[in-house]
């Protein structure tokens, strides 16, 4: 399975603790507390290997004539030119803040052309004019892209005559995603104290709440199952709820993010690979939801696609307790 973890990279460890969760990540982005660079694999950006190494190229080739850094760039040998790089481990369009790269012309006034493609097989083109020799930065920002979908890789195209390329990148908003790991977690009898997700309380209907609904790529729908309210949940007046943990499941990709009072409060929209069911534990304390009998907590799922539409299924634990306004 696939999460999305904001603001921190989970480090590598095989070890099972009390109070542990075992991690084992395939790290596919180096996350931090600011805008980063995607570090997928060694992916030969600058092209400074001297080849086009995980590069897959269409009437191209490594130059040495005047690089915009190091010691090496990549030419466009004629127009409909291309370099292409299908990625080890695809993405939401969330994380994406700028395909970025350096570009000028061989000869006379040229164009180019920046491609974003997605597991569907469909693709978000950009285009810029290229002046004779000179470098100028070309790029694609978040906006141009297509919402919801899953990036499969990138590519550079000649739109017009030769050119060269160098300095490829891909720069990450961290505050919207910041990482992609694989992880299989500890199993519950191996946490301890605040990873044990409490007991509904006594006065909830259910333990845990369960619930399904139809996804769908265009919109994003809370977690219910009529009549029962599924995974949503109002407080009564002087509760507080406090979300312990989730499970969601679907055969196709898709998903989720956590909603109190008609408000987002998830770090991260969370992508959990189809056909594996994915389990978040919470620490006690981590949302404290104050209850007036009207605001209410939702998990809601979106498919990222409309190929991945689907019925997805999750569960929430918790607790509801007394609380007074001086706590």
């Amino acid at each position: 399975m696939v999460r999305m973890i904001a603001g921190r990279l989970i480090e590598r460890t095989t070890e099972e603790e009390a109070g542990v969760i075992v991690v084992n990540p395939t790290v596919t982005w180096n996350p931090s507390a600011s805008a980063v660079q995607i570090t997928l694999k060694d992916w030969n950006r600058g092209f400074e290997l001297g080849t086009l190494l995980n590069w897959t190229a269409l009437d191209a080739e490594i130059s040495l004539v005047e690089p915009y850094e190091g010691r090496f760039c990549c030419k466009l040998n004629a127009t409909d030119s291309k370099i292409t790089q299908t990625f080890d481990s695809p993405f939401p369009v969330n994380g994406i803040w700028t395909f970025r790269f350096k570009a000028r012309s061989a000869a006379g006034t040229g164009a180019v052309k920046p491609i974003i493609n997605y597991t569907d097989g469909t693709s978000s083109e950009g285009g810029a004019i290229v002046p004779a020799d000179e470098w100028v930065e070309i790029d694609m920002l978040r906006r141009d892209m297509k919402a919801g979908k899953i990036v499969s890789g990138i590519a550079i195209e000649s739109a017009d005559g030769e050119l060269y390329i160098d300095a490829v990148s891909l720069v990450m908003a961290t505050e919207i995603v910041t990482g992609a790991v694989e992880v299989s977690q500890a199993t519950p009898e191996n946490l301890q104290g605040e990873m044990i997700a409490r007991p509904m309380g006594y006065e909830m209907d259910g333990y845990p709440l369960k619930g399904s609904v139809a996804t769908s790529a265009t919109e994003w729908r809370t977690v219910v199952t009529p009549p029962a309210s599924g995974c949503e949940y109002t407080p009564p007046a002087n509760y507080k709820f406090m979300l312990a943990k989730i499970l969601v499941s679907c055969a196709s990709d898709v998903l989720y993010r956590l909603r109190w009072n008609g408000t987002v409060f998830s770090a991260a929209e969370v992508f959990v690979t189809g056909g594996f069911p994915f389990t978040d534990w919470f620490p006690w304390g981590y949302k404290k939801m104050w209850g007036d009998g009207e605001r209410t907590f939702e998990l809601q799922v979106r498919a990222p696609t409309a190929a991945d539409e689907e019925t997805c299924y999750a569960e929430i634990v918790g607790e509801h307790v007394k609380w007074a306004f001086n706590v």
